[in-house]
């Protein structure tokens, strides 16, 4: 096979640039919300041919990929591993219906019906402050083009659930939220042949390349020495397996 890059709305050198501009009282308010792994990642490009293919081998009604004629899940585990976002709790299979109309009033800005990432990324370009906006417009932005994103240039109101209690963000099981949210897309994917994937295609390579060795699938991401977030230690000059 053949790697070629590609791009799609999950972007990981977009959210770095953003990371890049933050100041260190930011940078602090993001540690403390949770998401402080995030702060180490790297500039990496997704290879969607070889997400296309991860995905082609994934067996719906196992919700198991097939790699080297074996069986393997990705975990709420591997995903902590790699991400290194909070990972306890109750699991999170879709962000809450929950009306927040004071959010919604507050970040659909120049639009009454949506919260465009455009302008959640020009905030955090130019807004220096580092109070409970800040937190909030950096999840959001994050959910919808690093965590959650879809092929859509907005972020679903049905999030601003998860960012209205400033404090509890860091509670909340993130890992699960980004892995149930990547194998619906990988399934809708599959089901109706659709020509694009969503979800957080960074971590489906990441999770292959730390997965699969040339004639070996690892059990597990544990790896002495290994500090999470695992997508820390890849960037766009490292060594990668084809499927």
């Amino acid at each position: 096979m053949t790697s070629a890059y590609g791009t799609c709305k999950c972007s990981q050198k977009l959210l770095v640039e953003i990371i890049s501009v933050l100041n260190q009282e930011q940078k602090d308010a993001v540690e403390k919300a949770g998401f402080g792994s995030l702060l180490k990642l790297k500039d990496i490009e997704i290879r969607r041919e070889l997400c296309k293919e991860i995905a082609d081998s994934f067996d719906l009604d196992k919700e198991e990929f097939n790699i080297q004629e074996n069986k393997v899940k990705i975990s709420i585990k591997d995903v902590d591993h790699i991400l290194g976002l909070p990972s306890q709790g109750d699991e999170i299979k879709e962000p809450p219906k929950k009306h927040v109309p004071g959010l919604f009033d507050k970040y659909t800005w120049n639009d009454s019906t949506k919260i465009h990432s455009s302008e959640l990324r020009e905030y955090l370009s130019k807004n220096k402050t580092y109070g409970d906006d800040f937190i909030r417009i950096f999840v959001l932005y994050t959910i919808g083009f690093y965590l959650c994103p879809t092929l859509q240039p907005y972020v679903k109101l049905d999030y601003l659930g998860l960012v209205e209690e400033i404090d509890n963000i860091k509670n909340l099981n993130w890992s699960s939220l980004v892995l149930n949210f990547l194998i619906r897309s990988v399934r809708e994917y599959k089901e109706v042949k659709a020509a694009n994937l969503k979800g957080n295609l960074v971590l489906l390579q990441v999770w292959y390349w730390e997965k699969v060795s040339m004639s070996h699938i690892y059990p597990t991401l544990e790896q002495p020495g290994g500090d999470k977030p695992l997508m820390q230690y890849w960037m766009q000059t490292s060594t990668q397996p084809s499927f």
